[in-house]
């Protein structure tokens, strides 16, 4: 008779972990639907809880070596760090404006890191799976979340930089929202850019947008077909 096994179920772990990427992108899909909830009933103290969430999911996806591991643990422990004093001492306008500012920075820096680091080993991998071309969708969420961060630190430098209907409360989840909007240059026009930066940013966002799609994706598509064989 077969031992009964004690241990884990390695097999189930070595299942779960090659679907790391669908993982990642349900984990973003998942902060975009719970971001407006949580905002319409008063809930803006777990966003930040959620976008943990959203950095363990990116940093369990990379598997990164130590050293690189470290440096992006260090804007998580920042973000962290500025959550605390946020929620626990009584700041001033101006103080709490610039702990903001500095927030957004560190989930700037961390994002862009880990973009970067994404795309480089997605794009580098020989044997292109569906779990890799869902990879490439999760890159594609996380550039729209990084412009949202952008979008956010633009408008505590200047909160006339972007111009919002009466339908529009100016929250994290608007920025998203128009992040997705001008990156997939669908342009509804309810939030609009009127500073310079924020319409560069967003002509660069709509740039990279389409160039992804057109360009990568179609790229890691065309691979997983040909490798495939269904081109034959």
């Amino acid at each position: 008779m077969r031992a009964k096994s004690k241990g884990p179920d390695l097999k189930f772990w070595e299942r779960f972990s090659s679907y790391k990427y669908t993982v990642l992108a349900l984990s973003v899909v998942f902060l975009f639907f719970a971001m407006p909830f949580l905002e319409e009933r008063e809930g803006e103290d777990f966003v930040p809880f959620l976008l943990l969430i959203v950095m363990a999911a990116v940093l369990w996806t990379l598997n990164l070596p130590r050293w690189l591991l470290a440096l992006c643990l260090v804007p998580g422990f920042l973000e962290f760090g500025f959550q605390v004093v946020i929620h626990t001492i009584d700041l001033s306008e101006a103080v709490s404006r610039r702990i903001a500012m500095a927030e957004m920075g560190v989930y700037i820096l961390f994002y862009g890191i880990c973009l970067f680091v994404f795309l480089h080993r997605i794009f580098s991998e020989r044997m292109v799976t569906i779990d890799t071309i869902q990879g490439g969708i999760a890159i594609y969420f996380l550039s729209g979340l990084l412009w949202a961060f952008f979008y956010q630190m633009l408008l505590l430098f200047n909160s006339d930089a972007i111009l919002f209907s009466d339908h529009a409360s100016g929250g994290f989840s608007d920025m998203i929202y128009f992040s997705f909007v001008t990156m997939t240059t669908l342009g509804y026009g309810d939030i609009t850019p009127v500073s310079r930066m924020a319409k560069n940013l967003a002509l660069l966002e709509a740039v990279w947008g389409q160039t992804y799609l057109a360009v990568l994706v179609a790229r890691l598509v065309g691979l997983h077909l040909s490798s495939s064989g269904r081109f034959d």
